[in-house]
């Protein structure tokens, strides 16, 4: 008797007969098929039947007594147990299912980063040997995605909930080769392989006359909510509201309302809700059938005939097919030994959706929570010394639990980190650098939204704080910017310090006998937009010391400068020079002043000058002075002024001078002193002896007096003429002689009256006295010399 239904693969013995096998296939999901079989006992007692997992098996249907394709299932065994041993043959189950399957025996947690779903499904079947020949993506387009987690779970878990989030539904087709994974996300089913209608044909007891038909055919409607809807939120727009609704039926009762179903733009959030909409309407009516027609698969279409109810003889969409096979006829021990449900040959059971209608998968892959924490580390594409954040200040972090992530970057994604404060301009943020370890925490729990909890230490990035300073509370960046706050009892203080320059700020118990210290080996500045007050010694005195070693420079803009020592002195050293300069105000000195002038002077005055001393005046000039002074000079001394002129003293007035001196005025020149005048007065002071000699001729003309006083001598010498005009009066007192030697003539013109006073005598030699009208009265005077000559009418002499 010919065998309708085989079992064949590489590893099993050529006698390998079939029991019978039940099946399940369903869309979205792998199918498995639990074969019984036998083989021969003899020369198998060293059968290895663990070498027989994982080896490519096949199972066909083939009706002899008809002109239909065989029905073949291909796939992989997934399993193969030994129940019995009896008659010289051993019974045995084999599980086959799709290459799919092998997916649920991993299990990985890795981070992919900026790909799309369908480019993540691909990476995941290749990685498990299912090569790009071995299935097809019949997709529409997808978005590329920042951050998609494995979490714990396995590749088949893991892109099966992502398929049942964007609507990705997939099912097999079956070759003699093997089978083909075909994921698709539209309506574009295809038929079953005959192509020719299912008649319903109910059928009871034996009966089998309708032949390859559909025995049962019955329908479930189920109710369904009214409309979905979703919300999400995005905090790169976190005042754009995201949403997306979609309707399910007009007599639905209730809504579905979800958040954080991650998207970010409105037109996401509709095309999400679009796909749970139809997840729900998939469901809303379920036919379910039975009978013994062979080529129904699930993922395929079929179409339904002679059903009484017309509105039914459409076409549907096999979502579950039940396969059940039994070749035990006439074996009543098999039949005992191998349970199985249905007696005839071979026997199905179809639930199918109406053809119109989009499938979509039920979202039943639970999504993983992570309600922890996790390590990770702070990564970045380049190997730089400061922290890599982007425009939203997120950080780079490789996932310790990502055991895929490279060490260049690339493998990281961008992640926020939890502040405690922040606000519209405020904020609080300690950049980390490559290779921190951070700890994550995960928004709802989901492994697509971390963010960085906190940061932990560890023997490369160790704690500022340990054992060895345990009293102290430590902030402090990777450059060594540092704030330290010591809570040792009684030496309590909070230093602020930088490495550049040596810089820091010490305030509370002192150090090197201060409770404030601030210092840097670089320059400062001190920058006041009001009032800066220094208060030193309110506690009980202090001393305000300052030691600068180059400059000191001081620029008020507007306003007054005082200084004050309310019960002190102050003094003013300069190593070289003190300069006082005002830009027109006066200044007053209430003590002592003394100027020293080491070497030259020069002072230029635009504009008045007033010096008034209260007081003692004393100048001093080793040097030369010079006085330029283009306006009025006016000088008032109302006490004793002493001026003492070593060396040569110039002084020249082009204008007018006055010069009033209401107390004692003392000038003592030790060496020669010309004060030339070109105004109203003339002064000559000589100590002892004043020389006036002119080659040609010597003039001076004077104002109305005249007054020439000799200590000692004064002797005027003139080279052919010696003239004195005088229009008024021009009086001589002389000391104890006058002497006037001429060498040729002695003219002496007067006016009316010309009176002459000695103390002793008047000599005068070889003298001829040429005059009328002259009188010479003296009691005491006599005029001696041999030759005397009176030329004159007029002359006389009265004694």
């Amino acid at each position: 008797m010919s065998e309708q239904i085989t079992f064949s693969s590489s590893i099993l013995p050529g006698l390998t007969r079939v029991v019978g096998f039940r099946g399940v296939e369903a869309i979205s999901r792998p199918y498995r098929f639990e074969i019984f079989f036998s083989i021969p006992s003899e020369g198998e007692e060293d059968a290895n039947f663990s070498e027989m997992v994982g080896s490519k098996a096949r199972l066909v249907i083939d009706r002899l007594d008809d002109k239909n394709p065989p029905f073949l299932f291909a796939g992989v065994l997934a399993g193969v147990d030994l129940l019995h041993e009896y008659g010289g043959r051993a019974l045995l189950r084999a599980v086959l299912v799709p290459r799919l399957w092998g997916l649920t025996l991993s299990k990985h947690s890795r981070i992919f980063t900026k790909k799309s779903v369908p480019d993540v499904i691909r990476a995941v079947l290749e990685e498990n040997g299912i090569a790009s020949g071995d299935y097809e993506l019949r997709l529409g387009s997808h978005e590329t995605e920042e951050h998609i987690c494995q979490y714990r779970e396995s590749d088949f878990d893991f892109i099966s909930r992502w398929m049942e989030r964007e609507g990705i539904y997939y099912y097999f087709e079956h070759t003699e080769d093997g089978e083909r994974l075909i994921l698709c996300d539209d309506k574009a089913y295809p038929a079953e392989a005959l192509g020719t209608p299912v008649r319903y044909h109910p059928q009871t007891g034996e009966d089998r006359s309708a032949g390859a038909s559909f025995r049962t055919f019955s329908c479930q409607h189920g109710a369904l909510p009214s409309r979905v809807k979703l919300k999400d939120y995005d905090y790169v727009r976190p005042n754009f509201p995201l949403s997306g609704a979609a309707p399910v039926s007009p007599y639905g009762a209730g809504e579905i309302s979800l958040h954080g179903e991650r998207f970010f733009s409105a037109e996401a959030g509709s095309r999400l809700a679009q796909l749970r909409a139809e997840e729900y309407l998939a469901r809303e009516a379920v036919a379910q059938a039975s009978g013994s027609r062979l080529h129904l698969r699930a993922g395929y279409t079929f179409e339904l005939e002679e059903h009484p109810r017309a509105r039914l003889n459409t076409k549907y969409l096999a979502i579950e097919v039940r396969h059940h096979g039994n070749q035990s006829a006439g074996h009543d021990d098999l039949q005992e030994l191998v349970p199985l449900d249905h007696e005839e040959v071979y026997f199905v059971e179809v639930a199918a959706i109406p053809a119109t209608t989009q499938f979509r998968a039920e979202s039943r892959t639970a999504w993983p929570r992570i309600y922890g924490y996790e390590n990770g580390t702070v990564d970045g594409s380049a190997s730089s010394e400061y922290a890599q954040i982007d425009e939203h200040g997120r950080y780079l972090v490789r996932f310790k639990f990502d055991e895929a992530s490279p060490r260049d970057g690339s493998g990281s994604t961008y992640v926020r980190m939890m502040q405690p404060h922040g606000g519209g301009v405020e904020g609080f943020h300690f950049p980390l650098r490559r290779g921190t370890e951070v700890v994550l925490s995960f928004l709802g729990g989901d492994p697509d939204r971390p963010v960085i909890s906190g940061v932990v230490p560890n023997v490369l990035t160790p704690s500022p704080v340990t054992s060895g300073n345990h009293t102290k509370n430590v902030i402090q960046t990777g450059g060594r910017n540092r704030i330290e706050m010591e809570d040792a009892a009684g030496s309590q203080r909070i230093t602020v310090s930088t490495p550049h320059a040596n810089t820091y700020l010490r305030m509370g118990a002192p150090n090197d006998n201060h409770e404030l210290i601030a210092k840097t080996d670089a320059k400062s500045v001190w920058d006041s937009g009001g009032n800066f007050d220094v208060h030193v010694g309110k506690k009980g005195g202090g001393n305000w010391a300052v030691n600068v070693r180059d400059n000191v420079s001081m620029d008020i803009e507007s306003g007054n400068y005082k200084a004050k020592a309310n019960a002190g002195s102050m003094e003013f050293f300069a190593a070289q020079q003190v300069t006082w300069e005002s830009a027109g105000e006066g200044k007053a000195i209430y003590g002592d002043k003394t100027d020293f002038i080491q070497g030259n002077q020069s002072l230029l005055r635009i504009g008045n000058f007033l010096v008034w001393t209260g007081g003692s005046m004393t100048a001093a000039t080793y040097g030369d002075t010079e006085t330029y002074t283009l306006g009025n000079v006016k000088s008032y001394n109302y006490s004793d002024t002493e001026e003492h002129k070593f060396g040569t003293f110039k002084s020249t007035v082009d204008g007018h001078t006055i010069d009033k001196k209401n107390g004692t005025f003392e000038s003592s020149v030790a060496g020669m002193t010309i004060d030339r005048k070109g105004g109203a007065f003339m002064s000559f002071t000589a100590g002892t002896v004043v020389d006036m000699k002119a080659s040609l001729n010597f003039n001076m003309f004077l104002g109305p007096v005249i007054d020439m006083k000799v200590a000692a001598t004064a002797e005027f010498t003139g080279g052919f003429k010696f003239s004195i005009n005088a229009a008024g009066s021009n009086e001589h007192t002389l000391g104890t002689k006058i002497a006037t030697n001429a060498g040729v003539t002695v003219n002496m013109n007067y006016g009316t009256t010309i009176t002459a006073k000695a103390g002793a005598e008047v000599a005068m030699e070889n003298a001829k006295l040429i005059k009328r009208n002259v009188k010479v009265e003296s009691l005491s005077a006599s005029i001696k010399k041999r030759v005397v000559a009176v030329e004159k009418v007029g002359f006389k002499v009265i004694p």
